[in-house]
């Protein structure tokens, strides 16, 4: 899935929602507040003890206002062969197998993180390893059912290095080069200076282009405490990211690689001031 620039310069917003009771509980509410706020890409949280008709219902009313959805779901752990992930595979293999053309996932959108796990620290090489086979096997799943793959990356993913199987070079790299496309954890709430948002991305973006895949550039809305303030827009509301981020969109929209913003996440966002 092709995300670019909506019409009149305004970007595509995608976000995350990881609460997947508002499916069930909030839907309208929820849809509301994703059309007042152009979002045109859901990633949505799979929990299967929820009926699937749930996601069929929220998936289908999603498209009609003009919104792709993304099957999420991730653990700092996952590798090719872990159970958990295997079975989020497997269910949205199934679940798009048993769907209606309106009601499927337009991709799988993972978020694995494999930095958080202590292996990471102990053996980084079997740690990258591990994390390589998941979006791999991801990738084979979303090719089967012919949808897009995206995944998380932290924006300092550009500076570490692997050698193995699966060649060499960067992370970063690798995974534009593996996946359809990149959501950039971005997490700043400043565009422009050394530690903006800004030049944390401009290696992937200048990358994707070249490899012409597009790239999500991401903030946070969470309340992460004050010592951790610069990471996120929740001091700083809703008026100031949006000028923030029509800085970024100053810098990049020209660039093709360009796939827009992405707010993490809905539960926080729809309380920023």
């Amino acid at each position: 899935m092709n995300h670019k620039a909506q019409a009149e310069g305004a970007p595509d917003y995608s976000t995350w929602l990881w609460d997947t009771s508002k499916i069930v509980y909030d839907r309208e509410a929820t849809l509301q507040f994703l059309e007042a706020k152009q979002v045109s890409h859901v990633f949505l949280q799979i929990d299967r003890s929820i009926d699937v008709a749930y996601y069929h219902t929220f998936i289908s009313e999603a498209a009609k206002l003009g919104m792709d959805v993304y099957a999420l779901d991730g653990a700092p752990n996952w590798g090719a062969n872990n159970k958990a992930f295997l079975n989020f595979l497997n269910w949205v293999s199934g679940y798009q197998n048993g769907a209606a053309a309106g009601e499927k996932f337009a991709g799988i959108h993972l978020d694995i993180e494999p930095y958080l796990t202590e292996q990471w620290t102990t053996n980084y090489g079997a740690a990258v390893l591990k994390y390589q086979g998941a979006i791999l096997a991801a990738a084979n799943t979303a090719s089967a059912l012919d949808i897009s793959l995206a995944v998380d990356i932290p924006f300092w993913f550009d500076e570490m290095n692997f050698r193995n199987k699966h060649g060499k070079g960067n992370l970063a790299e690798w995974a534009l080069k593996n996946t359809d496309e990149v959501t950039i954890m971005a997490y700043r709430d400043k565009a422009v200076g050394p530690n903006g948002i800004i030049e944390l991305v401009k290696y992937e973006m200048d990358l994707a282009v070249l490899l012409n895949k597009d790239v999500t550039i991401a903030v946070e809305t969470m309340n992460l405490g004050s010592s951790d303030g610069f990471l996120t827009f929740f001091e700083e509301g809703q008026a100031e990211m949006n000028n923030q981020l029509g800085l970024v969109l100053d810098q990049y929209q020209d660039y093709s690689s360009f796939g827009g913003f992405a707010v993490h996440h809905v539960g926080s966002w729809m309380e920023l001031e």
